[in-house]
């Protein structure tokens, strides 16, 4: 048994693992279930080994922040005053925009994952959250699989395909926590659903979102997408906002870039950089490299490497108190969405 105290413990240990963690991002494919896609955007140990004591004050993150004991013991505080300890085998998983705070309550190391949410449309009939509250994930499984993922990156043999190894390793982490999360696939929808589904603003956006997925290599505008709809392009835009989280032009900007992504990783060479551009919608190669250098940290060129490392997408948001975290709950945005839908319908 590895005692991942000791090992990264060791500065170079943790500086070479948290490098190799971010370079297998990029060969990490997305996780598609059940109309959640998550795209993992940062993985890390931090400074390694965490000594009693340690911790962060309140904060929060734009993406579900997923937090993994791996040795030692964790204590994490919500705004509503929950008090979670986090051991190993146990995994944490907080909401997008939770306000919260942690601190080392025994010497230990801790894994931590940012997943960014892809809206699709059913996540958007769903609210677009799979989580309100903070979530408890515990089995020895998660055990096995994180020891797996650390032994992987603090691994120096097989060079060529190392980063991928962590990557398969990372995907296989993400999909236990994951499972426990996600609600089975529904043949049918009971009548709450079906009535939210039936709601004029999801139910635009749903469309939108996937009229997007399967015309991304068309010209696709937003007065286009409001004369489709039957509305000014104000009011989409403002009603895409609300239900997918942001702009229509950054959510087109975001799904193009990420499938071409997909084809550089995968395609092999098969295909030229510009005619992938061109497939995934963009005019302009420069405009395609600009935006996927400004994204993701690298020139498109360099997804065709064994070792690529992708610029981090989490955040961290300082607050002086849970109170100042951004935005309302979860609950009070269903509360608010639920009323400016009954305004639309009026």
């Amino acid at each position: 048994m590895q005692d991942w105290v000791k090992i990264l413990r060791v500065r170079k240990n943790a500086i070479r693992l948290n490098a190799n963690l971010a370079s297998s991002i990029a060969h990490c494919a997305p996780l598609d279930a059940v109309g959640w896609n998550f795209r993992c955007v940062q993985c890390h140990v931090a400074t390694g080994t965490y000594p009693s004591g340690f911790g962060y004050g309140w904060h929060s993150h734009d993406e579900y922040q997923l937090e993994i004991a791996v040795a030692g013991a964790f204590e994490f505080i919500t705004a509503k005053s929950e008090r979670i300890v986090v051991r190993p085998g146990r995994a944490l998983v907080i909401p997008w925009k939770m306000a919260h705070r942690w601190k080392c309550i025994k010497p230990g190391v801790m894994v931590g994952i940012s997943l960014e949410l892809l809206p699709t449309p059913e996540s958007i009939h769903r609210d677009g959250w799979l989580i309100e509250d903070i979530r408890q994930v515990a089995s020895t499984s998660i055990k096995l699989k994180v020891d797996d993922l650390i032994k992987a990156g603090l691994d120096i043999r097989h060079p060529s395909f190392h980063s991928k190894i962590v990557a398969c390793r990372l995907f296989l982490l993400l999909v236990e926590i994951l499972e426990a999360l996600l609600p089975a696939k529904r043949t049918g929808m009971d009548m709450t659903t079906k009535i939210a589904a039936t709601v004029r603003g999801r139910e635009v956006a749903g469309w939108v979102v996937r009229h997007i997925d399967e015309h991304l290599g068309a010209d696709i505008s937003l007065i286009q997408i409001a004369r489709e709809v039957g509305m000014s392009t104000r009011h989409l835009h403002r009603l895409f906002l609300k239900h997918v989280g942001k702009s229509l032009h950054d959510y087109l900007l975001d799904r193009r870039l990420e499938h071409s992504r997909k084809l550089l990783t995968e395609n092999g060479g098969k295909m030229q950089i510009k005619e992938i551009a061109f497939t995934c919608g963009f005019n302009s190669l420069a405009y395609f490299s600009n935006s996927f250098r400004k994204v993701y940290g690298v020139a498109p060129s360099a997804m065709l490497l064994e070792e690529v490392s992708l610029k981090s997408g989490f955040t961290v948001k300082s607050h002086e108190s849970p109170e100042e975290a951004p935005g309302p709950s979860p609950a009070a945005r269903k509360r608010a969405s639920t009323s400016a839908e009954r305004r639309d319908l009026g």
